[in-house]
Protein backbone atom coordinates (compact mmCIF):
# COMPACT_ATOMS: atom_id res chain seq x y z
CA UNK A 1 0.00 0.00 0.00
CA UNK A 2 1.25 3.47 -0.89
CA UNK A 3 0.08 6.66 0.82
CA UNK A 4 0.62 10.08 -0.83
CA UNK A 5 0.65 13.27 1.29
CA UNK A 6 2.27 16.63 0.53
CA UNK A 7 5.56 15.68 -1.19
CA UNK A 8 5.86 12.35 0.61
CA UNK A 9 5.06 8.77 -0.36
CA UNK A 10 4.91 6.00 2.24
CA UNK A 11 5.16 2.52 0.70
CA UNK A 12 4.26 0.01 3.44
CA UNK A 13 4.99 -3.02 1.24
CA UNK A 14 8.52 -1.90 0.39
CA UNK A 15 9.00 -0.35 3.87
CA UNK A 16 10.09 2.91 2.30
CA UNK A 17 9.41 6.60 2.86
CA UNK A 18 10.24 9.09 0.10
CA UNK A 19 10.15 12.89 0.01
CA UNK A 20 10.15 14.01 -3.56
CA UNK A 21 12.65 11.83 -5.41
CA UNK A 22 14.75 11.02 -2.33
CA UNK A 23 14.37 8.10 0.07
CA UNK A 24 14.24 9.17 3.72
CA UNK A 25 16.49 7.01 5.93
CA UNK A 26 14.61 6.08 9.09
CA UNK A 27 14.07 3.22 11.52
CA UNK A 28 11.45 0.47 11.15
CA UNK A 29 9.72 1.66 14.32
CA UNK A 30 9.30 5.15 12.88
CA UNK A 31 7.78 3.66 9.70
CA UNK A 32 5.40 1.54 11.79
CA UNK A 33 4.35 4.56 13.85
CA UNK A 34 3.77 6.72 10.76
CA UNK A 35 1.80 3.96 9.03
CA UNK A 36 -0.40 3.44 12.10
CA UNK A 37 -1.15 7.16 12.41
CA UNK A 38 -2.07 7.39 8.72
CA UNK A 39 -4.32 4.32 8.84
CA UNK A 40 -6.03 5.69 11.98
CA UNK A 41 -6.29 9.26 10.67
CA UNK A 42 -10.08 9.34 11.12
CA UNK A 43 -9.71 9.43 14.92
CA UNK A 44 -7.48 10.56 17.78
CA UNK A 45 -5.24 7.72 18.96
CA UNK A 46 -4.14 7.67 22.58
CA UNK A 47 -0.72 6.89 23.97
CA UNK A 48 -2.04 3.47 25.02
CA UNK A 49 -3.17 2.82 21.43
CA UNK A 50 0.31 3.63 20.12
CA UNK A 51 2.03 1.54 22.77
CA UNK A 52 -0.20 -1.47 22.09
CA UNK A 53 0.18 -1.16 18.30
CA UNK A 54 3.90 -0.35 18.02
CA UNK A 55 5.44 -1.72 21.22
CA UNK A 56 2.98 -4.62 21.75
CA UNK A 57 1.94 -3.29 25.13
CA UNK A 58 5.47 -3.07 26.60
CA UNK A 59 6.17 -0.37 29.16
CA UNK A 60 7.38 2.75 27.32
CA UNK A 61 8.26 6.10 28.90
CA UNK A 62 6.70 9.36 27.76
CA UNK A 63 10.17 10.53 26.70
CA UNK A 64 10.64 7.51 24.40
CA UNK A 65 7.22 8.00 22.82
CA UNK A 66 7.86 11.72 22.35
CA UNK A 67 11.25 10.99 20.77
CA UNK A 68 9.69 8.59 18.25
CA UNK A 69 6.91 11.05 17.37
CA UNK A 70 9.47 13.79 16.80
CA UNK A 71 11.47 11.44 14.57
CA UNK A 72 8.31 10.80 12.52
CA UNK A 73 7.66 14.53 12.25
CA UNK A 74 11.22 15.23 11.12
CA UNK A 75 11.03 12.46 8.53
CA UNK A 76 7.92 14.00 6.88
CA UNK A 77 8.99 17.64 7.22
CA UNK A 78 6.76 18.46 10.20
CA UNK A 79 7.56 19.64 13.72
CA UNK A 80 5.97 19.80 17.15
CA UNK A 81 5.50 23.55 16.79
CA UNK A 82 3.96 23.58 13.29
CA UNK A 83 1.95 20.32 13.57
CA UNK A 84 0.83 20.54 9.92
CA UNK A 85 0.55 16.78 9.55
CA UNK A 86 0.57 15.23 13.03
CA UNK A 87 -1.43 17.13 15.64
CA UNK A 88 -1.16 16.60 19.37
CA UNK A 89 -4.33 16.82 21.44
CA UNK A 90 -3.35 17.55 25.07
CA UNK A 91 -4.28 14.68 27.41
CA UNK A 92 -6.09 13.01 24.50
CA UNK A 93 -3.57 11.72 22.01
CA UNK A 94 -2.48 12.29 18.42
CA UNK A 95 -4.01 12.35 14.95
CA UNK A 96 -2.66 12.55 11.39
CA UNK A 97 -4.45 15.63 9.97
CA UNK A 98 -2.77 15.89 6.55
CA UNK A 99 -4.65 15.13 3.33
CA UNK A 100 -3.82 11.55 2.28
CA UNK A 101 -4.35 9.77 -1.06
CA UNK A 102 -3.73 6.03 -1.27
CA UNK A 103 -3.11 4.06 -4.47
CA UNK A 104 -6.06 1.70 -3.88
CA UNK A 105 -8.25 4.41 -5.40
CA UNK A 106 -6.45 4.29 -8.75
CA UNK A 107 -8.71 2.38 -11.25
CA UNK A 108 -5.87 0.39 -12.81
CA UNK A 109 -7.29 -3.16 -12.72
CA UNK A 110 -9.93 -2.79 -15.41
CA UNK A 111 -7.63 -0.86 -17.71
CA UNK A 112 -4.83 -3.37 -17.32
CA UNK A 113 -6.98 -6.44 -17.95
CA UNK A 114 -8.45 -4.92 -21.13
CA UNK A 115 -5.15 -3.62 -22.39
CA UNK A 116 -3.37 -6.95 -21.94
CA UNK A 117 -5.97 -8.80 -24.06
CA UNK A 118 -4.02 -7.94 -27.22
CA UNK A 119 -0.74 -9.59 -26.05
CA UNK A 120 -2.78 -12.68 -25.06
CA UNK A 121 -4.26 -12.85 -28.57
CA UNK A 122 -0.79 -12.49 -30.03
CA UNK A 123 0.49 -15.36 -27.92
CA UNK A 124 -2.43 -17.56 -29.05
CA UNK A 125 -1.67 -16.70 -32.68
CA UNK A 126 1.96 -17.66 -32.08
CA UNK A 127 0.90 -21.07 -30.81
CA UNK A 128 -1.28 -21.63 -33.88
CA UNK A 129 1.59 -20.57 -36.19
CA UNK A 130 3.91 -22.98 -34.41
CA UNK A 131 1.46 -25.84 -35.22
CA UNK A 132 0.65 -24.84 -38.80
CA UNK A 133 4.21 -24.45 -40.02
CA UNK A 134 5.30 -28.02 -39.18
CA UNK A 135 2.10 -29.33 -40.83
CA UNK A 136 2.96 -27.37 -43.97
CA UNK A 137 6.48 -28.78 -44.00
CA UNK A 138 5.15 -32.34 -43.64
CA UNK A 139 2.80 -31.84 -46.61
CA UNK A 140 5.66 -30.58 -48.77
CA UNK A 141 7.80 -33.54 -47.76
CA UNK A 142 4.97 -35.99 -48.61
CA UNK A 143 4.50 -34.39 -52.02
CA UNK A 144 8.18 -34.86 -52.85
CA UNK A 145 8.37 -38.32 -51.35
CA UNK A 146 7.52 -39.97 -54.72
CA UNK A 147 10.72 -38.71 -56.17
CA UNK A 148 14.07 -40.38 -55.65
CA UNK A 149 15.82 -37.42 -54.01
CA UNK A 150 13.10 -36.72 -51.41
CA UNK A 151 15.13 -38.38 -48.68
CA UNK A 152 17.96 -35.92 -49.23
CA UNK A 153 15.78 -32.85 -48.62
CA UNK A 154 13.43 -34.30 -46.00
CA UNK A 155 15.80 -33.44 -43.19
CA UNK A 156 16.44 -29.86 -44.41
CA UNK A 157 12.67 -29.34 -44.82
CA UNK A 158 12.04 -30.35 -41.25
CA UNK A 159 14.85 -28.05 -40.14
CA UNK A 160 13.38 -25.17 -42.19
CA UNK A 161 9.91 -25.90 -40.82
CA UNK A 162 11.16 -25.92 -37.25
CA UNK A 163 13.13 -22.75 -37.83
CA UNK A 164 10.12 -20.99 -39.32
CA UNK A 165 7.99 -22.09 -36.37
CA UNK A 166 10.59 -20.78 -33.94
CA UNK A 167 10.83 -17.48 -35.81
CA UNK A 168 7.03 -17.13 -35.77
CA UNK A 169 6.85 -17.92 -32.08
CA UNK A 170 9.67 -15.52 -31.22
CA UNK A 171 8.05 -12.79 -33.32
CA UNK A 172 4.70 -13.29 -31.62
CA UNK A 173 6.29 -13.29 -28.16
CA UNK A 174 8.31 -10.17 -29.03
CA UNK A 175 5.14 -8.49 -30.29
CA UNK A 176 3.39 -9.45 -27.07
CA UNK A 177 6.24 -8.05 -24.95
CA UNK A 178 6.25 -4.82 -26.94
CA UNK A 179 2.49 -4.52 -26.48
CA UNK A 180 2.81 -5.24 -22.75
CA UNK A 181 5.62 -2.68 -22.40
CA UNK A 182 3.55 -0.02 -24.17
CA UNK A 183 0.61 -0.72 -21.88
CA UNK A 184 2.81 -0.64 -18.77
CA UNK A 185 4.51 2.55 -19.89
CA UNK A 186 1.11 4.21 -20.44
CA UNK A 187 -0.20 3.10 -17.05
CA UNK A 188 2.96 4.20 -15.28
CA UNK A 189 2.90 7.59 -17.00
CA UNK A 190 -0.74 8.06 -16.05
CA UNK A 191 -0.07 7.11 -12.43
CA UNK A 192 2.90 9.47 -12.17
CA UNK A 193 0.92 12.26 -13.81
CA UNK A 194 -1.97 11.69 -11.42
CA UNK A 195 0.37 11.81 -8.42
CA UNK A 196 1.96 15.03 -9.69
CA UNK A 197 -1.41 16.62 -10.27
CA UNK A 198 -2.49 15.56 -6.81
CA UNK A 199 0.62 17.05 -5.23
CA UNK A 200 0.17 20.24 -7.22
CA UNK A 201 -3.34 20.84 -5.89
CA UNK A 202 -3.71 23.07 -2.83
CA UNK A 203 -4.33 20.94 0.25
CA UNK A 204 -7.13 22.18 2.47
CA UNK A 205 -6.27 21.76 6.12
CA UNK A 206 -8.07 22.88 9.26
CA UNK A 207 -6.61 25.93 10.92
CA UNK A 208 -4.18 24.78 13.60
CA UNK A 209 -3.39 27.40 16.21
CA UNK A 210 0.14 27.66 17.56
CA UNK A 211 -0.09 25.87 20.86
CA UNK A 212 1.80 26.76 23.97
CA UNK A 213 4.24 23.88 24.45
CA UNK A 214 6.61 23.87 27.40
CA UNK A 215 9.11 21.84 29.35
CA UNK A 216 9.96 22.78 32.93
CA UNK A 217 13.59 21.81 33.41
CA UNK A 218 14.68 20.84 36.94
CA UNK A 219 15.39 23.96 38.99
CA UNK A 220 18.90 24.33 40.36
CA UNK A 221 19.66 24.40 44.09
CA UNK A 222 21.92 27.38 44.79
CA UNK A 223 22.48 26.38 48.42
CA UNK A 224 25.56 24.40 49.33
CA UNK A 225 23.34 22.12 51.38
CA UNK A 226 22.24 19.05 49.35
CA UNK A 227 19.28 18.64 51.72
CA UNK A 228 17.69 21.66 50.03
CA UNK A 229 17.36 19.73 46.76
CA UNK A 230 13.88 18.68 47.78
CA UNK A 231 12.75 22.32 47.79
CA UNK A 232 13.95 22.91 44.21
CA UNK A 233 12.37 19.62 43.11
CA UNK A 234 9.08 20.49 44.79
CA UNK A 235 8.93 23.89 43.08
CA UNK A 236 9.73 22.28 39.70
CA UNK A 237 6.95 19.71 40.18
CA UNK A 238 4.36 22.28 41.28
CA UNK A 239 5.15 24.57 38.32
CA UNK A 240 4.84 21.65 35.91
CA UNK A 241 1.45 20.71 37.35
CA UNK A 242 0.12 24.29 37.37
CA UNK A 243 1.19 24.98 33.79
CA UNK A 244 -0.27 21.68 32.55
CA UNK A 245 -3.68 22.69 33.93
CA UNK A 246 -3.81 25.78 31.71
CA UNK A 247 -6.12 25.47 28.65
CA UNK A 248 -4.53 24.60 25.28
CA UNK A 249 -1.13 24.13 26.90
CA UNK A 250 1.12 21.11 26.36
CA UNK A 251 3.72 20.41 29.05
CA UNK A 252 6.32 17.63 28.98
CA UNK A 253 5.84 15.25 31.93
CA UNK A 254 7.97 15.82 34.99
CA UNK A 255 9.48 12.33 34.82
CA UNK A 256 10.74 12.99 31.29
CA UNK A 257 12.01 16.45 32.28
CA UNK A 258 13.79 15.02 35.30
CA UNK A 259 16.15 13.07 33.02
CA UNK A 260 17.84 16.39 32.15
CA UNK A 261 18.74 17.21 35.76
CA UNK A 262 22.37 18.26 36.29
CA UNK A 263 23.16 17.78 32.59
CA UNK A 264 24.62 20.11 29.99
CA UNK A 265 21.86 20.76 27.45
CA UNK A 266 21.93 21.99 23.86
CA UNK A 267 18.72 24.02 23.99
CA UNK A 268 18.08 24.08 20.23
CA UNK A 269 18.57 20.33 20.00
CA UNK A 270 16.32 19.89 23.02
CA UNK A 271 13.49 21.71 21.25
CA UNK A 272 13.94 19.49 18.19
CA UNK A 273 14.07 16.28 20.22
CA UNK A 274 11.00 16.85 22.40
CA UNK A 275 8.97 19.03 20.00
CA UNK A 276 8.34 21.98 22.32
CA UNK A 277 8.79 25.70 21.78
CA UNK A 278 9.65 26.93 25.27
CA UNK A 279 11.74 25.86 28.24
CA UNK A 280 11.23 27.12 31.79
CA UNK A 281 14.47 27.25 33.73
CA UNK A 282 15.18 28.45 37.22
CA UNK A 283 17.09 28.32 40.47
CA UNK A 284 16.11 28.33 44.15
CA UNK A 285 18.02 29.78 47.09
CA UNK A 286 16.89 29.60 50.69
CA UNK A 287 18.16 31.59 53.64
CA UNK A 288 16.31 30.64 56.77
CA UNK A 289 12.63 31.14 56.01
CA UNK A 290 13.37 33.48 53.09
CA UNK A 291 13.18 32.00 49.60
CA UNK A 292 14.33 33.51 46.31
CA UNK A 293 13.22 31.89 43.05
CA UNK A 294 14.86 32.98 39.77
CA UNK A 295 12.92 32.02 36.64
CA UNK A 296 13.49 32.46 32.90
CA UNK A 297 11.49 31.56 29.78
CA UNK A 298 13.71 30.38 26.91
CA UNK A 299 12.76 30.17 23.24
CA UNK A 300 14.17 26.79 22.13
CA UNK A 301 14.23 27.87 18.48
CA UNK A 302 16.83 30.56 19.22
CA UNK A 303 18.12 29.38 22.64
CA UNK A 304 17.60 32.96 23.91
CA UNK A 305 15.73 33.99 27.06
CA UNK A 306 12.66 36.10 26.25
CA UNK A 307 11.86 36.84 29.88
CA UNK A 308 13.40 36.41 33.32
CA UNK A 309 12.60 37.62 36.83
CA UNK A 310 13.16 37.03 40.53
CA UNK A 311 10.46 36.23 43.08
CA UNK A 312 11.17 36.75 46.77
CA UNK A 313 9.10 35.56 49.71
CA UNK A 314 9.13 33.18 52.62
CA UNK A 315 8.02 29.63 53.13
CA UNK A 316 4.61 30.73 54.41
CA UNK A 317 3.62 32.33 51.09
CA UNK A 318 5.45 29.90 48.79
CA UNK A 319 2.17 28.84 47.15
CA UNK A 320 1.43 32.47 46.23
CA UNK A 321 4.92 32.82 44.75
CA UNK A 322 4.39 29.74 42.58
CA UNK A 323 0.99 30.96 41.33
CA UNK A 324 2.50 34.30 40.45
CA UNK A 325 5.32 32.58 38.53
CA UNK A 326 2.79 30.42 36.66
CA UNK A 327 0.56 33.27 35.50
CA UNK A 328 3.57 35.45 34.59
CA UNK A 329 4.97 32.62 32.44
CA UNK A 330 1.61 32.11 30.70
CA UNK A 331 1.20 35.85 30.17
CA UNK A 332 4.64 36.28 28.57
CA UNK A 333 4.44 33.12 26.45
CA UNK A 334 1.00 33.99 25.02
CA UNK A 335 2.19 37.51 24.23
CA UNK A 336 5.25 36.08 22.46
CA UNK A 337 2.91 33.93 20.32
CA UNK A 338 0.68 36.97 19.72
CA UNK A 339 -2.23 35.19 21.33
CA UNK A 340 -3.54 38.36 22.87
CA UNK A 341 -6.94 37.05 23.89
CA UNK A 342 -5.36 34.10 25.70
CA UNK A 343 -2.92 36.49 27.40
CA UNK A 344 -5.63 38.70 28.97
CA UNK A 345 -6.55 36.38 31.84
CA UNK A 346 -3.03 35.33 33.00
CA UNK A 347 -1.72 38.88 32.65
CA UNK A 348 -4.62 40.25 34.72
CA UNK A 349 -4.17 37.55 37.35
CA UNK A 350 -0.46 38.28 37.47
CA UNK A 351 -1.15 41.93 38.26
CA UNK A 352 -3.70 41.05 40.94
CA UNK A 353 -1.49 38.43 42.57
CA UNK A 354 1.47 40.78 42.47
CA UNK A 355 -0.55 43.51 44.16
CA UNK A 356 -1.80 41.07 46.81
CA UNK A 357 1.70 39.76 47.44
CA UNK A 358 3.06 43.31 47.79
CA UNK A 359 0.36 44.12 50.36
CA UNK A 360 1.08 40.84 52.18
CA UNK A 361 4.83 41.39 52.42
CA UNK A 362 4.76 45.11 53.18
Amino acid sequence: MRYFFEDCVLDTDRRELRRGADAVPTTPQVLDLLGYLIRSRDRVVSKDDLINAIWNGRIVSDAALTTRLNAVRRAIGDSGVQQRLIKTFPRKGFRFVGAVHDDERCPETAVTSGALAEPANLARAAAEAAVLVPEFSEKVAFKWRSKNWVRRIRGPLKFVGGTLASVAAIGAIAGGLVGYWNVWKTLRTDAVQEARELHGQPIVRPEIAHRLSLIVLPFANLNNDPEQDHLADAITTDLTTDLARAPATFVIGREAARTYKNKSIDLKQLGTDIGTRWAVRGAVKRSGDLVRISVSLTDLQTAHDVWSDRFDGDRTNLAILQKNITVRLLCVAHLQLRQYEEAIEPCSRSLNIGAGLHAYTS
